[in-house]
């Protein structure tokens, strides 16, 4: 499968907040860094580290090199250096290569509305033992990458753009 298919499912608890931590410790190390350095300096539980690779690597923020370091990529550094709209922009840009995400938003892109039932629905088809932990943490991604959200009276979820 290329680089440009391949599909990642986001893990139940894994936040944007990891994702870049980990890109801004690899910026503050010169753009490379051993794995299991990377533990110790963002104070990961070791059972989430390999998924928040895992997921930056998927949407194009870090690579792995042949000797197994993390590498910061051009696109990684622009999220680390760039501005809050910008990282949004660019990482919402790759969102399709990450579940439930790219699910929801075809979803939302024909319907621009779903009920909160619907949202469960789709998040099921990815997370049965921790549902209601991905229901949060999906809706802090879609928030944070400003592209879906949830009403006040936690009914609807809607596109935001």
């Amino acid at each position: 499968m290329s680089q440009d298919t391949k599909k990642i499912v986001l893990p139940y608890n894994l936040t944007p907040d990891h994702l870049l931590g980990l890109v801004e410790v690899l910026h503050s190390l010169g753009g490379r860094a051993d794995p299991m350095n990377l533990g110790d300096l963002l104070g990961e539980n070791i059972d989430i580290l390999p998924h928040v690779i895992d997921v930056a690597e998927i949407l194009g923020l870090v690579s792995i090199a042949p000797n197994g370091d993390v590498v910061l990529t051009e696109l990684g550094e622009k999220i680390v250096t760039g501005n809050i709209k910008n990282v949004k922009k660019l990482l919402g840009e790759n969102v399709k290569r990450v579940e439930p995400l790219s699910t929801l938003l075809d979803v939302l892109s024909r319907r621009r509305v779903i009920t909160s039932d619907e949202y469960e629905s789709v998040l099921s088809q990815y997370y049965n033992l921790h549902l209601n932990d991905a229901k949060r943490n999906i809706l802090q991604w879609g928030a944070f990458l400003g592209l879906f959200k949830m009403d006040a009276n936690d009914e609807y979820v809607y596109l935001l753009h």
